[in-house]
């Protein structure tokens, strides 16, 4: 592989990840404008999910019941991240959203334990708890500690869910040797019908003129349909090491969009709490890799 394939996508990379930082503070201006959390999923998930059918249409007719299955299980856990992720934009500020989202890094060695007996290095363990440390920072505000507000919960099971994704995704597709394009196409899929479903029974159409439907064709169109080409084309093109301390920068990205975009005023903790999640995505993915594992990755 030529290095300027390699930069070509890392720099695409970066490009999606503000992208992605960006997005918190567009979730927060469509709550803002009435949509509930199931309606912008619902909005993001059918945009995306077309625009993918019709540039892998050829690949459609190749689904069978083995990814249509698998597909779906791990469809349900990529739903309830981005929901709770969207659902704690609703109560807590876009900065905060996006540095607790990023946890979902430090999650996924201890459930490849859980499930695959997987073995948990000190670098994990260290991580996880610099990171923790951060997002209770994170809870600090001019009148001292007053522990996570709901926003931070919903958020923070929102990392959980996209690090069951994250695991249940990866063992899927290596067991079975799924087409990724297809497999998240049928996860995004999925995604869209339950949070038709949510859309229904939890949530009130506000009223809305076609301009107002912007932000919901920008997170489907740039934050979940393109950041899926761009990141599918960087972990095939680079390191999965490397990806991953690219999409770290999410956090960051959100933060200085959530300045930019809707004047968050950034607290002193928020930002000593944003470094020490992100020190604690650092700690996980930079350490000692055997070249025999560098192949196996």
């Amino acid at each position: 592989m030529t290095d300027k394939k390699v930069v070509f996508a890392e720099l695409s990379l970066v490009g999606v990840t503000v992208i992605w930082g960006l997005g918190f503070s567009i979730t927060k201006i469509a709550v803002n404008m009435g949509y509930g959390a199931s309606t912008i999923m619902a909005g993001r998930f059918f945009v995306a999910s077309i625009l993918l059918a019709i540039i892998y249409f050829e690949k459609l007719k190749t689904i069978n019941k083995t990814i249509l299955k698998y597909g779906i299980i791990t469809g349900f856990f990529l739903f309830f991240g981005f929901y709770f992720q969207t659902v704690g934009n609703v109560y807590t500020t876009p900065s905060k959203n996006g540095f607790i989202t990023q946890l979902n890094i430090v999650f996924v060695p201890f459930l490849y334990y859980l499930f695959f007996r997987k073995k948990v290095d000190i670098y994990n363990i260290v991580s996880v708890i610099v990171a923790i440390f951060g997002m209770f920072l994170l809870s600090f505000d001019s009148n001292g500690f007053n522990m996570l507000n709901i926003g931070d919960l919903f958020t923070l099971f929102c990392a959980i869910m996209v690090a069951f994704h994250v695991v249940t995704a990866s063992y899927y597709q290596k067991k079975y040797d799924f087409n990724p394009a297809l497999f998240v196409m049928i996860n995004m899929f999925t995604s869209f019908i339950i949070s038709v479903i949510f859309m229904i029974f939890f949530d009130k159409m506000p009223r809305i003129v076609l301009f107002d439907l912007w932000p919901l064709l920008f997170l489907g169109i740039f934050n979940t349909a393109l950041g899926f080409l761009v990141q599918s084309y960087a972990l095939k093109i680079s390191l999965p090491t490397r990806v991953s301390l690219i999409v770290a920068l999410e956090g960051f990205f959100a933060a200085i969009g959530s300045v930019l975009i809707i004047g968050e005023i950034l607290t002193i903790q928020v930002v000593i709490g944003g470094f020490l999640i992100v020190s604690g995505i650092l700690i996980t993915e930079i350490k000692p890799f055997k070249r025999k594992e560098l192949k196996n990755i």
